[in-house]
């Protein structure tokens, strides 16, 4: 099992550029294409998106079909009737994101792309951003009328003709096509463009903000809902080849350190010499130096095979530092997460710092789904049962290896304020964990639950939690004095759903939990034997991890066994090992969890309990 600490730094895929082929074009038709036939692409927004993307056709139908690692998508659109709309949603790095596309009949087998740009071709045609005009296939039966060979091109020049100064400054030629040009996703041509653009869209007013993706200066607007805006981009300020090719040495960075774990571990010595560390005191990764960082990540057997991908990076203005989200595989299935890590230039050369962060640190909407048994007893013959579901934030702060280190200030708590928290939320140190848990939880709880008519304080207001909102934690030492300067900001991806919202069929279904073929239950459980869980999951989600749990009548924690798993696991076979308290076992469980598209989490709780 990867450690906690390794686990930020640990998903699926391989180092791969993204690559978009072929070229479409040409005329469109409302005529029903008969024979099997693809529209396929790249969906990217500097990296790769992963999510899923959903074609509607002229007449209202739909076909979907998920996001490949690479970024590359195919939806076979047999029997629909152009011309298209193509509607991606996932996450870019840890932003939540959604692009538009349209196609005509004539692009069926070539390639059309869904990125910001292609969003605002879209927008700019509907006269109001895409997402707006078409959510929840409203206006399906414009698609026809609208998605024109003419009204394409009109919108993809006069898109064209606006970035034409970043496209000049980057060295890309005016011959480029914003919809169908092929690019590879190697930080150059058009893929440098995607990097350094940043697209903010405001689906109240209708503009769309281009910045520069380093600096946030405002480079030009874009009114969807004015045909006579064409201001060209004015502030090209930092938009330099010089820039991209930072972004490749980055990149090239990390395929050294993947390098590192190609065919097996290497030594603390080794990732010294290897170059692509910055082995000073500055090195921090969850609280680790990078000695123990090193030995750590030099015995985890799982790391073989370390692949990175989906990288997506921000530098700083002045190009010497920036923040760096990828996804992390390897040749083991079950091994994989969504990591950050700080990138520096020292030198002159482009080292990897860590993720200068004192804790391990993460913040992901969740809902949970509780089911428990009460077994019977003298007091009440027929037992009972029972089932709960709650969504909210977890907030994951985790100082182990920063508190064990001698000479550190110990984190005993953290202050977390943002969007939905009111004043704020406190978390303390949990006596029986390494983590904190809220401080008014009489559990080890970390999430944060949606505030209801009789709690509004130490929850949050999900309306406020919006998509990409962001959030500062601030951790302090026993007297309370901040030890991370003004806190570190993270990003929540994906609104969580409302407790209202929340259904069965969203979470994962456990079939069965069973010790030598018995149920589960207190008085099975015994240390040393294995429990056997088989699961399924609902479409959209993936399994993610899982948990097998059992505590003692005095609330001690007789055993606790976690796991990770592949994507696509549906069972697990899970050794108890060896009592970590004595007692009788008066409850036990399983805790399994699915994880979406966009990082939501998922999690059903299956509990049996004596009286």
């Amino acid at each position: 099992m990867v450690t906690s600490n390794f686990k930020v730094l640990a998903v699926t895929g391989a180092i791969a550029s993204l690559f978009l082929a072929g070229c479409g074009g040409g005329g469109g038709s409302s005529a029903p294409i008969v024979t099997p036939a693809l529209l396929s692409g790249t969906v990217a927004g500097g990296a790769a998106v992963i999510g899923t993307v959903i074609v509607t056709d002229s007449k209202g139908a739909t076909k979907s079909g998920n996001i490949e690692a690479n970024g590359h998508y195919s939806i076979d659109v047999n029997g629909m009737t152009g011309p298209f709309v193509l509607k991606a949603a996932g996450t870019v790095g840890n932003t939540s994101v959604t692009y538009y596309s349209a196609a005509t009949v004539a692009d069926v087998g070539g390639t059309v792309n869904v990125t910001p740009f292609t969003n605002l071709i879209v927008s700019n045609i509907a006269a109001q951003m895409a997402e707006n005009y078409f959510k929840d296939g409203a206006h399906s039966d414009q698609i026809g009328s609208l998605i024109t060979p003419a009204n394409l091109v009109a919108a993809e020049t006069a898109l064209q003709a606006k970035l034409q100064p970043v496209l000049t400054a980057l060295g890309v030629g005016d011959s480029i096509d914003l919809l169908r040009t092929t690019f590879a996703a190697d930080h150059s041509g058009m893929d440098a463009v995607l990097d350094l653009v940043k697209v903010e869209v405001d689906t109240t007013t209708n503009i769309a903000t281009l910045k520069n993706a380093m600096t946030l200066a405002v480079m030009a607007t874009d009114n969807a809902a004015d045909k006579n805006d064409t201001t060209p981009v004015s502030n090209t300020t930092g938009i330099t080849p010089t820039a991209a090719t930072d972004l490749q040495a980055v990149v090239a960075k990390l395929n050294g350190f993947a390098a590192l774990f190609a065919t097996g571990l290497p030594t603390r010595a080794a990732m010294e010499a290897s170059g692509v560390f910055d082995i000073s005191s500055n090195f921090m990764m969850g609280g680790q130096t990078f000695a123990q960082f090193a030995d750590e990540l030099s015995t985890q057997s799982k790391a073989v095979g370390l692949k990175f991908s989906n990288v997506a990076i921000e530098l700083d203005a002045a190009g010497t530092s920036g923040m760096l989200t990828a996804d992390i595989s390897s040749n083991s299935a079950d091994f994989g997460e969504k990591i950050q890590l700080k990138m520096v230039k020292v030198n002159n050369v482009w080292q990897v710092q860590g993720d200068g962060m004192i804790a391990n640190v993460s913040i992901y909407a969740q809902a949970s789904r509780n089911e428990w048994i009460t077994l019977p007893s003298a007091m009440q013959p027929s037992g009972s049962n029972g089932q709960s579901m709650q969504s909210g934030i977890n907030i994951w702060i985790d100082p182990f290896a920063y508190n064990s280190t001698p000479g550190h200030t110990a984190v005993v708590s953290a202050l977390v304020t943002g969007p939905g928290l009111g004043n704020g939320i406190t978390m303390v140190q949990d006596v029986k964990n390494t983590w904190l848990k809220l401080s008014n939880s009489m559990y080890s709880d970390n999430l944060v639950p949606e505030c209801a008519a009789t709690v509004t304080t130490q929850c949050v207001n999900i309306a406020q939690a919006v998509d990409n909102s962001e959030y500062t934690i601030v951790l302090k030492d026993g007297s309370g004095n901040a030890l991370n300067g003004t806190g570190y900001k993270l990003h929540l991806p994906k609104q969580p759903y409302a407790t209202s919202a929340l259904t069965a069929a969203m979470f994962p279904s456990i079939a069965s939990i069973t010790i030598d073929g018995s149920p589960l239950t207190p008085s099975t459980v015994i240390a040393n034997k294995s429990v056997a869980i088989g699961w399924t999951m609902p479409t959209g989600l993936q399994s993610k991890d899982i948990n097998v749990w059992a505590n003692t009548t005095t609330g001690d924690t007789y055993v606790r066994v976690e796991k990770s798993l592949s994507p696509t696991a549906t069972s697990a076979l899970i050794g108890l090992g060896s009592p970590m308290a004595t007692g009788t076992v008066s409850s036990a469980g399983v805790w399994l969890q699915g994880i979406d598209a966009f990082g939501r989490r998922f999690g059903l709780s299956k509990s049996v309990q004596s009286q």
